[in-house]
């Protein structure tokens, strides 16, 4: 290995420990190791029919990789530009969580609070769904750290519905739609979470079968590739899962 791969991987890898939410540098790191191993296969495969074959094997998988990320990260930016603006007027409006730092809410989730708060003064007799449980690292459930977050801003209490046990997406929808029937709220239905996740979380409405419009918060500029580059794996995941 030459020294300044060394380096690069060396850096790399303190950036991902480093760095919180570092999906991006941990997948450069492990990129980046790997074409090292193939730039090695390479040099072996004149003189070796197995590193011949493996370096074979190594541009199939770089080209279907870049290919499928071309058109994957193609659905999802179509998506955001197409409906971005989408502002369907509902009686019921799911905010689905994201992490605390303590008691308060992330960047990110804030961008989606400020979108309901602007939401709920062009639609004053709108009801939010807070949907978050609570994190190993979060004083509070999401769900009551969105209902804080809310209240102080102008949206009355009665006007907020908290659903606190959930874990993920798909926990998110399938609990929210649980209250929602228990409740028998009739009427349309949105839901509200930022526009790089929001293709996977109308894969996920379809697989419960739970009909939802869609309001589109923005996304922090500064997190939006890592953001982005972590959807492609989530997206192939999400096919994956057969749970209903």
């Amino acid at each position: 290995m030459k020294k300044l791969d060394f380096i690069i991987l060396i850096f790399l890898f303190i950036c991902s420990l480093l760095v919180k939410s570092s999906f991006g540098f941990r997948f450069l790191f492990l990129f980046y190791a790997s074409l090292i191993i193939y730039k090695n296969i390479v040099l072996k495969a004149d003189k070796n029919k197995f590193f011949k074959f493996l370096k074979k094997i190594c541009k199939l998988g770089y080209c279907l990789f870049f290919f499928s990320f071309i058109i994957v990260e193609g659905i999802i930016l179509k998506d955001i530009l197409v409906n971005r603006n989408n502002s369907p007027k509902v009686k019921y409006l799911i905010v689905l969580g994201a992490g605390l730092k303590g008691d308060i809410p992330s960047e990110v989730l804030k961008y989606r609070l400020n979108k309901a708060v602007k939401y709920f003064k062009e639609n004053p007799d709108t009801i939010f769904i807070v949907s978050g449980g609570q994190g190993k690292d979060e004083l509070i459930s999401e769900a009551e750290a969105m209902e804080i977050y809310l209240s102080e801003r102008g949206i009355p209490i009665k006007n907020i519905i908290k659903e606190d046990k959930s874990t993920s997406t798909y926990e998110n929808l399938k609990f929210s739609d649980k209250i929602i029937k228990e409740k028998e709220i009739t009427g349309d239905i949105a839901v509200m979470f930022n526009s790089f996740h929001m293709y996977r979380v109308k894969m996920i409405s379809k697989k419960l079968n739970f009909p939802l419009k869609t309001v589109y918060a923005e996304t922090p500029a500064i997190v939006f590739p890592n953001y982005m580059l972590r959807e492609y794996f989530a997206f192939f995941n999400e096919y994956r899962k057969k749970e209903v």
